[in-house]
């Protein structure tokens, strides 16, 4: 086994199709909510709120938001990675990049699952 293996466990391929997956999910769940939304006249507060009162669409937009960061975490990668040329730069840029990323999953996390209007 060679050092790039043990570096980077998902190969370009994978991550090709990895983003191919999550692009595939986040279309068709915006589609999909585009098509629920048009079905309500007039798109009040309490129409949006009673939405996302149903647990299928709570976690479906936690899906949703996780394959995004997936899907960009990835895409960070790739770009870093041929943009900026000195490690310590980029690993620094990744590096905060990601923890910026992970405190937002949490807390939308906490938002959409933990929050209760009561």
């Amino acid at each position: 086994m060679n050092a790039k293996s043990l570096k980077s466990p998902f190969g370009g391929m994978t991550q090709w199709l990895y983003q191919r997956f999550t692009a595939l999910f986040m279309t068709t769940y915006m589609i999909s909510l585009a098509l629920i939304l048009t079905t309500y006249r007039p798109l009040t507060f309490d129409v949006w709120a009673s939405l996302f009162d149903h647990w299928t669409i709570k976690y479906a937009t936690l899906v949703f938001f996780i394959l995004m960061f997936f899907h960009a975490w990835i895409g960070i990668l790739h770009i870093t990675e041929d943009y900026i040329k000195v490690i310590a730069v980029r690993t620094t840029i990744n590096g905060f990049l990601f923890i910026t990323m992970v405190i937002e999953l949490i807390y939308l996390t906490y938002f959409l699952i933990g929050y209760s209007y009561d």
